[in-house]
């Protein structure tokens, strides 16, 4: 008797996973849901130099060489509103752990490489003020916004 309880109980639990793993291959074959998740592509990080010890200065280096990967001439992927600003995002979100100085260098850098292309260049602009320098940004920092507008005036002249 006791058996048959168990087996009763176990029942429902066993007809859910088998309903569950039905249906994850059912969505797993309709075009719909592949065509609807569309994944943003990132950039790969720089490999941090075996010489570089310190946090922060690992934290500068990569901030320095994010856009390294990058080429600011390839019109299909600087063109990439969703690939751009997402980069963008994870650059910014590096900062809190670079130094001052390194946080100006990785400005002037990116300034600097995004020259050859001025619609990626304008589209930077537009990213920095709307990240640091929008008041409903959580990224908002008036101390990096500050330095990026330097490097942003450097770089025009």
């Amino acid at each position: 008797m006791r058996h048959c309880i168990f087996l009763l109980a176990l029942a429902p639990g066993f007809l859910g996973l088998v309903g569950c793993g039905s249906s994850r291959k059912d969505s797993a074959q309709s075009p719909l849901v592949e065509d609807s998740v569309e994944e943003v592509l990132t950039l790969v990080l720089p490999s941090i130099p075996s010489t570089i010890s310190e946090p922060e200065d690992k934290a500068g280096f990569i901030a320095i060489h994010f856009w390294d990967n990058l080429d600011f001439s390839d019109e299909e992927k600087v063109s990439d509103v969703r690939f751009m600003e997402q980069n963008f995002v994870d650059y910014l979100s590096i900062f809190p752990a670079v130094m001052a100085a390194d946080r100006q260098a990785a400005f002037d850098v990116l300034m600097s490489r995004s020259a050859v292309n001025p619609s990626a260049r304008a589209m930077i602009v537009s990213f920095g003020e709307k990240y640091l320098n929008h008041q409903d940004s959580p990224m908002k920092n008036s101390e990096y916004y500050t330095d990026f507008r330097n490097s942003v005036r450097r770089q025009a002249r």
